[in-house]
């Protein structure tokens, strides 16, 4: 079963670790400084449209594969996205049950629980419940999204879940 607190518990200790008190937060900048590599890449035109991107293990190292074709909020939720999987589901990645997954905007329950974790994780790092609060009242929804680098979609979840769950 998906823990969505450990994922937003996680997404506020690096938050914390960090010092980030207002957006953007980049993910990017957080994964380099934890040894994880962030490559940017041109997928085959078959997937290009479908994969934002993946997280790989060479040895030791971990590097975050990101099609350099999407956009740039597309960019940042994947980053963080991936960073997830590096950070709570080491296991998970590197096994057999790992597979790049297509993009897909349904927060539905038809992922995996360690992709529902990582989509948690994601949208609780890049916008927190201080920074939606802060914002929500005094930016209008595309402010908000040109302020924190996300996606109007997912800053409409975020709000919602805080809203309905108060996280």
């Amino acid at each position: 079963m998906a823990d969505f607190e450990k994922a937003k518990a996680k997404a506020a200790e690096i938050l914390a670790d960090y010092g980030l008190k207002e957006p953007p937060v980049d993910p990017e900048q957080i994964a380099e400084h934890l040894g994880v590599d962030v490559v940017y890449a041109d997928f085959k035109p078959e997937i290009s449209s479908s994969i934002s991107g993946y997280l790989e293990f060479l040895g030791d190292n971990a590097r975050i594969v990101i099609n350099s074709t999407i956009s740039p909020k597309r960019k940042t939720f994947t980053i963080a996205h991936e960073l997830a999987h590096y950070l709570l589901h080491r296991e998970y990645a590197e096994g057999e049950g790992y597979q790049v997954l297509p993009r897909s905007n349904n927060h539905g329950f038809s992922k995996p629980d360690e992709e529902k974790e990582a989509d948690v994780f994601a949208a609780a790092l890049l916008a927190p419940k201080d920074f939606v609060t802060k914002y929500r009242d005094i930016a209008s929804l595309p402010e908000m999204s040109k302020i924190f680098v996300a996606s109007e979609d997912m800053l409409k979840w975020r709000m919602y879940n805080i809203d309905r769950y108060g996280n």
